[in-house]
């Protein structure tokens, strides 16, 4: 019954005009302010997927490195037992560490990770790519992938594939990287060059394990971690598995807790938007509050009409308490309607373009999720119990002065 008073009440008619026109400006107040947080969280649910997907290219699924120390030592049995594990799909050495790269007066300090052919399988640098070859070389013939920055860095934006560059490497017994007496200087070709973000291609250059290993003055069976990829339903088992075989003393981690600052950033910064539009949605609801009220004024003769018919004060307070919700529910409908039309477009035609052209896409990347709508549903609902609360004490009240 109070549901379809305040359903009336909203859809009726007034002696002024102005009031119906009010309370539906209010309901489209409502309805921009939830568009406009629905599109901005999925925008930034896109960018989330695009980071998080860029990230889950570039890392392995699970990653083992020394608790201690920059490196280990893996036995062959120890290492075809780990390969052999249920759900691993691949797994490779890695030897990573910083090294100076020299190329005709240019120079830059990059990480070089050296991993075997089956890294292919675990990381989709190959994709990635923006000229030349996927080619690790030997140990001989030494061949570098190196980010674009890295090349930007030596010079080689304008040279072609296959130059050559000098590599120094600190030798373990040294203690110093800037006595030269106390480097490893060698030499290796670029075979082709990845961008996958800054981030990555400001920092690394991939070549094959052996090559790594003789530059940093390694045994073949030292290395600085043990990648692997793995079937996603059977990663905790296989986590699990992994430790036990490698005993204490090592941290296995998967591409979350390999990245667990970055996802808690991302996290963060979609609460703090949500936080700073839903009091964008508070604002808005100012306007709800004055229709309310001048409605409550417009309604002072049904008000008291109610009352005579045995209405509690309660009653008269629920009935413009919905009035208040059925505004906010209305004003949410439209706009998530609107709003989802707006991700629809954007998400089939990419009509609103990113500036710039560096970025891995050339458009917003957008991605509703239903969780933001149950969440913004939720946020309309307080709103309108917290805007409708006053107006319908207010009203409530007429009760009381009548008596009086």
């Amino acid at each position: 019954m109070h549901f379809l008073f305040a359903w009336r009440y909203f859809r009726g008619k007034y002696a002024f005009q102005a009031i119906q026109i009010i309370a539906w400006v209010s309901v489209f107040a409502i309805a921009i302010g939830t568009a406009a947080l629905i599109t901005i969280l999925s925008v930034s649910n896109g960018f989330t997927s695009v980071v998080k997907g860029l990230y889950t290219d570039f890392y392995a699924d699970i990653r083992v490195t020394p608790k201690q120390g920059k490196f280990f030592t893996i036995q062959d049995a120890q290492y075809q037992q780990l390969k052999s594990t249920a759900g691993v799909n691949a797994i490779s050495k890695v030897i990573e560490s910083r090294a100076l790269l020299v190329k005709n007066g240019f120079q830059t300090v990059a990480y070089v990770k050296g991993v075997e052919n089956s890294y292919n399988s675990i990381n989709q640098l190959k994709k990635y790519l923006k000229r030349g070859d996927y080619t690790l070389g030997n140990e001989q013939s030494p061949l570098f992938v190196m980010g674009i920055g890295i090349e930007h860095k030596l010079g080689m934006m304008q040279q072609l594939i296959g130059d050559t560059i000098q590599v120094f490497a600190v030798n373990r017994s040294g203690k110093s990287i800037t006595q030269i007496g106390q480097l490893n200087s060698l030499n290796a070709q670029e075979s082709g060059a990845f961008s996958v973000q800054q981030e990555f291609d400001d920092q690394y250059v991939f070549t094959n394990a052996a090559f790594a290993q003789y530059l940093f003055d390694l045994k073949s069976d030292e290395v600085s971690a043990i990648e692997f990829s793995v079937n996603g339903k059977n990663e905790a088992e296989v986590i699990k598995e992994i430790e036990k075989i490698m005993g204490t003393g090592f941290d296995v981690r998967n591409k979350y807790q390999q990245n667990i600052d970055l996802y808690r950033i991302m996290q963060v910064e979609k609460w703090i938007i949500f936080c700073i539009l839903a009091l964008i949605m508070i604002v808005a609801s100012f306007n709800l509050v004055g229709a309310l009220t001048m409605l409550v004024l417009e309604k002072q003769k049904d008000i008291h009409v109610l009352n005579a018919m045995g209405a509690t004060q309660w009653d008269i307070q629920k009935i413009f308490l919905l009035l208040s919700g059925v505004m906010a529910i209305l004003g949410a409908i439209i706009g998530g309607g609107l709003a989802s039309v707006f991700c629809w477009l954007q998400y089939k035609y990419h009509f609103i373009k990113l500036g710039g052209g560096s970025f891995v896409i050339d458009y917003y990347p957008i991605q509703p999720m239903a969780i933001d709508y149950v969440a913004i549903m939720l946020l309309v609902i307080v709103i309108a119990l917290l805007a409708g609360w006053i107006p319908s004490r207010k009203a409530a009240a007429k009760i009381y002065e009548r008596i009086v």
